[in-house]
């Protein structure tokens, strides 16, 4: 009789690949989580492998031992931080224990287990679980941070500071009002009250700050990643790409972000200058300023002068002027170490560059360079 294993299947269930999504805000838990996603991307493989009924068999085991470790270890972090619903959280592991513990005594008994059902059940769960219940965890701990942030913003704001800040957009923004002083006092104290600052569990409140999308709770968002900068790594890009691309909604915001920790993380790995200017395409509006103002402080600084005439290039004649502005800003940055450059690069294509790139690219030169590039 064929089981599973002897018969190759046409469409095997996907691997699950590792991204921000999966982050429930603790490392020691994420790095477990890493690991079972590993055993199970492995069983995968040996769906469609001759001869492999012993390695699957082995790889189930390994799985079920490890969840074991791994949810004495979730469960005890659910106790530190008293979480309420830690019962019914415990009894999902224990029948997730029970199910793969069936699938493992299966294999000494005459009927095996169906290898493809174990796999696609492992999948479902796995996913789920962290999705949609895990992160429950989390969010409890972070929801008394949130509100002593937000608490303690609203208690600076006024009608006046609101009314004020409004008229620096055009969109709509939601503000409290308060002053960006009074937001840094406050971002610097809370980040010293924070009695975890891992970084997982940081760039998890930090997504919560953007996603809320109030003016003032962004900036902390922006000052706390920008904070730990000595400990970027390259996969950090996804996660500041999908912020970027999801939770940035105006001009303050992109420039807080994208000037700082965008900015530090170029410097540190240059290559990804190449995705800024695929950013130049994108059509959300913020990404497309990003893709300039992540580059303002190294271009200051003389760093990077051919790859910001290319986004430059890349970006000339777009049509939004918060775009326009954003690449304006990114060449007057680099016309201070080189002022020859911006200036033969503008006049040679203000034909068709747009009057407020132009205005904002020629401000800090010679004036006699400004008065030739303003003429028509």
């Amino acid at each position: 009789m064929k089981t599973s294993l002897d018969i190759k299947h046409e469409f095997l269930p996907e691997k699950i690949r590792w991204n921000h999504s999966y982050s429930v805000g603790k490392k020691h838990i994420d790095d477990d989580h890493r690991v079972l996603f590993d055993i199970y991307n492995k069983m995968v493989d040996c769906l469609n492998s001759e001869n492999s009924r012993g390695i699957f068999a082995e790889l189930l085991s390994n799985m079920t031992d490890y969840s074991l470790s791994h949810f004495s270890k979730e469960e005890e972090y659910m106790r530190g931080i008293n979480y309420p619903n830690i019962k019914v959280h415990r009894e999902q592991h224990k029948d997730y224990i029970k199910k793969t513990a069936l699938y493992n005594s299966m294999f000494n008994t005459a009927t095996p287990p169906d290898l493809y059902q174990a796999v696609v059940f492992l999948r479902d769960w796995w996913k789920n679980h962290i999705l949609f219940e895990d992160i429950k965890y989390e969010r409890y701990r972070r929801e008394g941070i949130l509100k002593n942030i937000s608490d303690a913003i609203k208690s600076v704001a006024t009608d006046e500071g609101k009314r004020g800040s409004e008229r620096f957009f055009k969109e709509r923004v939601n503000i409290y009002g308060a002053k960006v002083a009074d937001v840094s006092a406050i971002s610097r104290k809370h980040f010293g009250l924070l009695a975890d600052k891992e970084k997982s569990s940081v760039f998890a409140l930090c997504q919560e700050l953007f996603k809320n999308g109030v003016l003032e709770e962004s900036f902390v968002a922006c000052d706390w990643a920008h904070r730990l900068k000595k400990e970027f790594v390259k996969d950090d890009f996804e996660l500041f790409e999908f912020w970027i691309n999801n939770y940035i909604t105006n001009w303050a915001t992109c420039d807080t972000f994208c000037n700082h920790t965008m900015g530090e993380f170029i410097d540190m790995w240059p290559e990804f200058i190449a995705n800024l200017k695929k950013w130049t395409l994108s059509p959300n509006r913020w990404v497309r300023r990003a893709a300039a103002v992540s580059l303002t402080i190294p271009a200051r600084e003389g760093r990077f002068r051919e790859d910001i005439f290319e986004i430059a290039d890349l970006m000339l004649t777009d049509k939004d002027d918060m775009v326009q502005k954003g690449y304006g800003w990114m060449l007057k940055s680099c016309s201070k170490p080189y002022p020859e450059e911006v200036f033969r690069f503008v006049v040679e294509r203000k034909a068709v560059m747009p009057r407020t790139s132009l205005r904002y690219a020629i401000e800090k030169l010679p004036d006699e360079m400004k008065r030739v590039a303003m003429q028509k």
